[in-house]
Parts: C-alpha cells; sequence; structure tokens
C-alpha cells in the first residue's frame, strides 16, 4: 500500500514539475512583435493674441497722488486707442496699478514708479498687432510703455491633437506594414501604443524638449506629436 501512495507521489510530483517546466519556457519565449515609431505633424495659424504691457510714470517723492492720477489718464487714453482698433472692453483686463520706490546713493527717497499692468486678449490679431507692433502712435503723447510682449495662441488645440494623435498613429501601422510585407511576415493585431508629448514649435524649428513645446512667441505654429506602437506579426 505504501509503495502505491508513493509511486502516485512520484507521478505527481513528475507531472507538476513538467507543466512547471512549460509554464516557465513560455513565460520565457518572447513574442513576435515588431515596434515602430508613427509622426504626424501639422501647420497652424494663431487665433489669439495675448498682448501684455506694462505703463509708468516716474514723479518725485511727494507727488505720489500725482503719479497715481497720470497713469490713469495714460489708462483712459490706451484704453480709447484700442477701442478706436475695434477692440471691446471685453477683451482688456486692467491690473491694480502699483508703485515702487527709488532711493538715491545715501538711501533717501527720491522718486517713485507707478506702474500699470494691463493685458488684452483677442481674437483680432490684426487690430492688436497695429498697436503693439507700432508704438510711436501711442508713445507720442507722453504715454510711457515699460514692457510689451505678444503671445500667440491657438483655441482649437484639442481638437487639433485628438486629429493628430490619429493621423500619428495611422503613420505607425503604415510603417509597420511596409516592414511586415518586405519581410515576408504579415501584420497582427496591435500589443502596445504610446503617445509622446506635443511639441508645438515656430514652423521650421529642430527644438524638442521631452516635456513638449507650447511657443507663443510666433502666429505661425507646426504642431507634431510621435506614437509608438508595437504589433503582432504573423
Amino acid at each position: 500500500m505504501k509503495t502505491q501512495h508513493f509511486a502516485v507521489l512520484g507521478i505527481s510530483l513528475v507531472a507538476a514539475a513538467f507543466l512547471l517546466g512549460v509554464f516557465f519556457y513560455a513565460a520565457r519565449v518572447p513574442d513576435d512583435v515588431i515596434s515602430v515609431v508613427g509622426a504626424a505633424t501639422k501647420r497652424l495659424e494663431s487665433d489669439v493674441v495675448k498682448w501684455r504691457m506694462t505703463l509708468r510714470r516716474s514723479i518725485g517723492p511727494a507727488e505720489l497722488s500725482r503719479g497715481y492720477r497720470m497713469i490713469q489718464d495714460d489708462l483712459e487714453f490706451l484704453k480709447g486707442m484700442l477701442h478706436d482698433n475695434g477692440i471691446p472692453d471685453d477683451d482688456i483686463t486692467v491690473q491694480p496699478a502699483t508703485a515702487q520706490q527709488r532711493h538715491d546713493k545715501h538711501g533717501v527717497l527720491s522718486s517713485y514708479d507707478v506702474n500699470q499692468g494691463i493685458f488684452v486678449i483677442s481674437r483680432d490679431i490684426d487690430a492688436v498687432e497695429d498697436l503693439a507692433l507700432n508704438p510711436v502712435e501711442i508713445t507720442d503723447t507722453g504715454v510711457i510703455i515699460e514692457s510689451s510682449n505678444l503671445q500667440y495662441l491657438y483655441s482649437g488645440l484639442d481638437e487639433m491633437k485628438i486629429e493628430l494623435l490619429a493621423a500619428a498613429t495611422e503613420n505607425a501601422r503604415r510603417r509597420a506594414e511596409e516592414i511586415t510585407s518586405n519581410s515576408g511576415a504579415s501584420l497582427g493585431k496591435v500589443k502596445h501604443l504610446r503617445s509622446g508629448v506635443f511639441q508645438i514649435r515656430e514652423p521650421f524649428s529642430t527644438e524638442v524638449r521631452d516635456y513638449g513645446i507650447y511657443s507663443t512667441q510666433t502666429r505661425q505654429k507646426e504642431i507634431t506629436v510621435t506614437v509608438r506602437a508595437s504589433y503582432r506579426v504573423k
């Protein structure tokens, strides 16, 4: 009886070892896959502009109230010019005015710089550029622009990203099909897909960053995305 038990136990151990070996071997055999990178690029033109600027007035140490009145007059004048160019109040955001102390070499208060921040967000890019790129029309009146910066944006970016991801995925599949057809194999189902980051750059730029780029410096832009794909090969 004991001999029968030992025989059954031995057969069971052999069978278990065999099954474990088969499983271990199957787990180590690599899948027949092909990995490719697809890409898609599209040129776009910005449809929104953001103009950020700071107005400044410098006044004496005892004229701070006068400085605030002057900067308020400058602000109203600038808003009038924006209105004349067809830019409504809804596109204009005014920030609180601030005053910065200036001291002479002995540490004595010598003057104040009164600053007024303002920015415009508009779809009428031409109208904004007419003023921002020709500041003489403003400064000839005595208004001082301390800083001025244009940022060009695109409002339909989310929809375009979806479109480009689809195009990059299709491009990856075409590349995989080309490789497999020339090797005598056939392409199977997709095994893995991974999207890269979006690179939104000025035209003809070669700059690439691991975390992506969104350049706002130019009205014309190029947006690029890559997709890494793996397919089974039959």
